[in-house]
């Protein structure tokens, strides 16, 4: 990615804080919440430092947030079909960790974000149906 220094600044300062704080809430809702602040950081870069993976980023991540906040939708429903993980959260944390370390240090994030599509994925129908089937495999 090339991006401004203060624009890199940005990004790992909101990306931080939501890991921070994802850590240190306790309810799902503030999880997505402080999640969502991600792609939220990312659209207003948009406005001054445009970069082709940066919309990447943030599709993957807008996704993420709308997909796992159905599911958990679909549990306060009553559907409990497909559960989350006690951990699942915190693997989504430690991804966001991982985004901050390569965006840090001028890395390539594609496989963190494919982590994060795969960890979406389970919340889905077909997805938890193959990681149950062991199809996919349990997710670090």
């Amino acid at each position: 990615m090339k991006l401004k220094a203060e624009n890199k600044r940005k990004i790992l300062e909101e990306f931080d804080y939501a890991a921070r704080t994802m850590r240190e809430v306790q309810t799902l809702d503030e999880k997505l919440f402080y999640f969502s602040s991600t792609f939220g950081a990312l659209s207003r870069v948009f406005n001054s430092d445009f970069d082709s993976q940066l919309v990447f980023m943030h599709l993957v991540l807008a996704n993420a947030h709308a997909t796992i906040l159905g599911r958990v939708q679909a549990m306060r429903a009553g559907d409990s079909t497909i559960v989350l993980k006690e951990d699942f959260f915190e693997k989504l944390t430690n991804t966001v960790d991982d985004l901050i370390n390569r965006i840090r240090d001028g890395q390539d994030v594609y496989d963190v974000l494919e982590k994060i599509a795969v960890l979406t994925y389970v919340t889905t129908g077909n997805g938890y149906y193959l990681l149950r089937k062991g199809t996919i495999p349990t997710i670090s």
